[in-house]
């Protein structure tokens, strides 16, 4: 269980100080998947990276707690966090190919730890991925948006984190790796007893897989619900939210 009570999360710069966002309070359990939904610029990003202090401190201040089996990530040294991350935390990061260091092949980040060859072989299949010894002589620029997304999905998926945080995991990749992305993570937190934590735009994404749902906007956070009583929340922002996704939902699918 993951207990996060996020009072503020606090911008400095010429300007002065802002709040980006404040009192996102929610507890995330396993074998469930989590996704908050909302429009560019909400700060949704930034929520996810305060989780784990990936934020920058010389400009971001975070208040709050995260609790994870019974440690504040938030109270960690610097050392004490990236251990507990390289143990129990993945991010699959919004551009993948940039989270790669361009100058290492893509096997190196495999042969960071030890990994079962045929599971790895497995993923990369499912994945519909060439195998891997031979991606893994390339370098991230030498793989498409597309394919880094699936890379950097099966990387994290191998390492068995008991908390996956993705980043708009559905940009730069079609409709059919949307499906295996959905497919592989719902078995993923039920086998692993792990929770996924998702951020995204697209709610067509959550659809028949998210276990519950919330909103971000305005730096407010609503109450996570199941994904059938999200359409049928009162928040007028959520309801101008959903009626905006379905136009342009309706409008793409007769433009086909």
């Amino acid at each position: 269980m993951i207990q996060i009570n996020i009072k503020s999360i606090v911008l400095f710069g010429d300007a002065g100080k802002r709040i980006l966002l404040r009192d996102s309070a929610f507890t995330m359990v396993g074998q469930n998947i989590y996704t908050i939904l909302g429009k560019n610029g909400e700060g949704k990003s930034t929520l996810l990276k305060s989780i784990t202090k990936l934020l920058d401190e010389t400009v971001f201040s975070i208040e709050g707690s995260v609790e994870f089996e019974s440690i504040d990530l938030l109270s960690l040294t610097q050392k004490q966090l990236m251990e507990f991350r390289k143990a129990k935390i993945q991010y699959v990061f919004q551009d993948p190919v940039n989270s790669f260091d361009p100058l290492k092949k893509i096997g190196y980040y495999f042969k960071l730890f030890s990994f079962d060859e045929n599971e790895s072989k497995r993923e990369f299949e499912f994945f519909n991925l060439p195998e891997p010894k031979k991606i893994f002589k390339l370098h991230p620029y030498e793989v498409s948006g597309g394919m880094a997304q699936r890379i950097a999905v099966v990387l994290a998926l191998l390492k068995k984190p008991k908390l996956l945080l993705l980043d708009e995991p559905t940009s730069g990749i079609d409709n059919e790796t949307i499906y295996l992305v959905k497919e592989r993570l719902k078995k993923f937190v039920i086998q692993n007893d792990s929770i996924a934590l998702i951020i995204t735009q697209d709610l067509s994404f959550a659809e028949n897989m998210t276990n519950y749902i919330a909103y971000l906007e305005s730096g407010k956070l609503s109450e996570f619900v199941s994904y059938n009583n999200f359409f049928n929340e009162d928040s007028e922002s959520i309801k101008n939210f959903l009626q905006a996704y379905m136009r342009l939902n309706d409008e793409t699918i007769i433009s086909r």
